[in-house]
């Protein structure tokens, strides 16, 4: 992968976000230059800057082969709220070994700094922003569009991957901007409490949450009047895309989590009724904590990156 320089044994070894709090701050940083690009037959850079964004700058790793006339999925990788930003959690959770793997760009950006020096996102009032004073919607949404102009971007098969935080989040994002996106992984996040508040969905987003059942910060049964429990969330984008929430389907267990015995994470889907093209699915790991530790790649064990992102590549528009 084409890459900048990755600063990441130490901050990998830091953690990954799970204070999940936060109100004001900003970010700095250097946007990157160069590169031409559009959408409908334009022509792309093959040498593209690996920063966009302007005054709030996100990293993006491109495949080592990237070919500027091909088009490549989008995936938008969302930390957790805390210390630790994009770049060295997604190494963590194994999401930059799919960039080569599966030829896909990877969108790195962070969310805002408050004054205990965390990062967080403006998914919910109650993760992380309870005064709903950053646009992270728009921020999001603006890099998303500037991704598709200076890389060549499939803009049916754009993604987002995110964690805690970033998995509240991304669901924020199916509400509020689903015309952008194609479908989500929310890795311990939960939405809104009242489903009322996801607006507007213009368009149903394809959903999968993965959740742990011994997850203290996120709780897996929700928090009245904070966020809804994993089955019930789920069960909300289900219902939204017209899927039949009576009939799901248990689609078999897997091996994830290395500290955890036997085939602990359960798969279930919901692809009964559901619009063309659109699903939920629940994936509900046994015993499984906040910041999970799962297997790496090579490991010769299932890797979530891998089985997260061939199914998000399942779903387009």
């Amino acid at each position: 992968m084409k890459t900048l320089i990755c600063f990441l044994v130490l901050t990998m070894a830091l953690g990954c976000g799970s204070t999940d709090s936060g109100n004001t701050g900003g970010t700095g940083g250097q946007a990157g230059a160069g590169g031409t690009g559009g959408t409908g037959g334009q022509i792309f850079s093959a040498d593209p800057p690996l920063v966009i964004g302007g005054v709030r700058p996100a990293m993006v790793d491109i495949p080592q082969n990237y070919d500027p006339t091909v088009t490549h999925p989008l995936l938008v990788f969302l930390h957790g709220s805390g210390t630790v930003a994009s770049l060295p959690q997604a190494a963590f959770f194994g999401v930059l070994n799919t960039v080569d793997e599966k030829d896909l760009v990877l969108l790195l950006p962070d969310g805002t700094l408050n004054e205990d020096g965390n990062f967080f996102w403006n998914g919910t009032p109650a993760c992380c922003d309870p005064n709903d004073a950053i646009d992270d919607v728009g921020y999001l949404s603006g890099l998303i569009e500037e991704a598709k102009q200076t890389y060549n971007i499939d803009e049916n098969r754009v993604y987002l991957l995110g964690y805690s935080n970033g998995g509240f989040m991304s669901f924020r994002m199916a509400c509020e901007a689903s015309e952008l996106i194609t479908a989500i992984v929310s890795l311990a996040g939960s939405t809104f409490a009242d489903p009322a508040d996801c607006q507007p969905a213009t368009r149903p987003v394809s959903v999968l949450q993965v959740h742990g059942t011994a997850d203290t910060t996120i709780l897996y049964e929700g928090v009245a009047d904070a966020y809804p429990s994993a089955v019930d969330t789920v069960e909300s984008f289900a219902s939204a895309a017209g899927c039949d929430t009576d009939s799901p389907t248990i689609v078999g267990n897997t091996d994830l989590v290395s500290m955890v015995e036997g085939e602990e994470t359960e798969q279930v889907a919901y692809t009964t009724g559901c619009q063309g093209g659109i699903d939920a699915a629940l994936w509900t790991t046994r015993d499984g904590v906040h910041r999970p530790i799962f297997y790496q790649p090579g490991s010769g064990d299932p890797v979530f990156a891998d089985l997260a992102t061939d199914w998000l590549l399942q779903h387009t528009r």
